[in-house]
């Protein structure tokens, strides 16, 4: 071919090439590209002694969906500490509510109200919400346009989910080598929640319990169950054991579980970095402070992905 003829062929081709239609964007990626941008902080919602509303922090998301601990700040001195809450807890500021995945109203911060015990904290008032919770049910807020499900998905599951969730339970203790005897007869349910994880229209079940192997002596296990057939199957467990021994105040091993002392708590569920899933939030109590942590799925499998320990108070 004569060179002439060549060059006319290549411009040829790369007109058509051009004149392709560009791929479209999966929804994981169109999702992902509404998470980018700025920092935005995600809060947990709980109730205080006198039922008014109190906001912590528990992580950063970047512009990539990742997380960070939002108390760096603080943990550089006491300076960062007050520009953390002057810039977060302007009184009339306003952060989404996240319950069940889903956009569940406002929430307006009244003022910050640090204090030795709670140094991040801050009151709110709930704008307009229809959501109950306290105790064991909590929220999350955030200044961030995360992208949310259409609809919540969080609700009490039926007894035939209790019952299913706790065979998997017990599954589980049995490989840990506990006697059965001790679960079915000393295993406490501190919260167990139905809740769509992955928006598949299935729901997974989110549980706590404690176990009282001995009279100084429990088992605490988080459980992630996953549907399966017509089953369930253990997609997320993290378990430990507590002697009275080890205790800062061995008197209170019967309040392992209350409030989350020495076990594990759902607290929400976010999808925090846009690919269609959403982590899952909890936090466990120590006589010092409270640990929160993140857990992902990747490629269908769950592993923790960030943990904050906030020190609240010396004991």
């Amino acid at each position: 071919m004569h060179p002439s003829q060549a060059g006319a062929a290549a411009l040829v081709a790369a007109l058509l090439l051009l004149a392709q239609p560009t791929p479209r964007a999966n929804a994981s990626q169109q999702q992902r590209r509404t998470t980018a941008g700025q920092d935005s902080v995600v809060f947990i919602v709980t109730k205080d002694a006198t039922q008014d509303a109190r906001v912590e922090p528990v992580a950063v998301i970047d512009g990539r969906g990742a997380l960070a601990e939002p108390a760096s700040e603080a943990a550089a001195g006491d300076g960062a500490r007050s520009a953390f809450l002057a810039r977060h807890y302007r009184p009339g500021a306003k952060y989404r509510l996240i319950y069940g995945g889903a956009e569940a109203g406002t929430l307006t911060i009244r003022a910050a109200t640090p204090a030795e015990c709670s140094p991040n904290a801050a009151g709110a008032d709930l704008d307009s919400t229809a959501v109950k919770f306290g105790g064991n049910v909590m929220l999350l807020a955030t200044d961030g346009a995360h992208a949310t499900r259409a609809q919540s998905s969080r609700r009490a599951p039926t007894a035939e989910e209790r019952a299913a969730a706790f065979g998997v339970a017990k599954r589980f203790l049995a490989g840990k080598r506990v006697s059965a005897a001790a679960v079915e007869r000393g295993t406490k349910t501190l919260n167990l929640t139905a809740t769509d994880l992955d928006g598949d229209g299935r729901e997974e079940l989110i549980g706590s319990y404690v176990v009282k192997v001995g009279p100084k002596v429990r088992d605490t296990l988080f459980l992630v169950a996953a549907p399966q057939g017509r089953g369930l199957r253990t997609a997320l467990t993290r378990y430990a054991r507590v002697n009275a021994r080890e205790m800062m105040d061995p008197s209170l091993i019967d309040n392992v579980g209350e409030d989350g002392l020495g076990a594990e708590l759902y607290v929400e569920q976010l999808d925090a970095d846009g690919d269609g899933v959403g982590e899952v939030f909890t936090l466990s109590r120590s006589f010092e402070g409270t640990t929160y942590r993140a857990y992902q799925r990747r490629r269908g499998v769950w592993r923790a992905a960030y943990e904050n320990y906030s020190y609240r108070c010396a004991y």
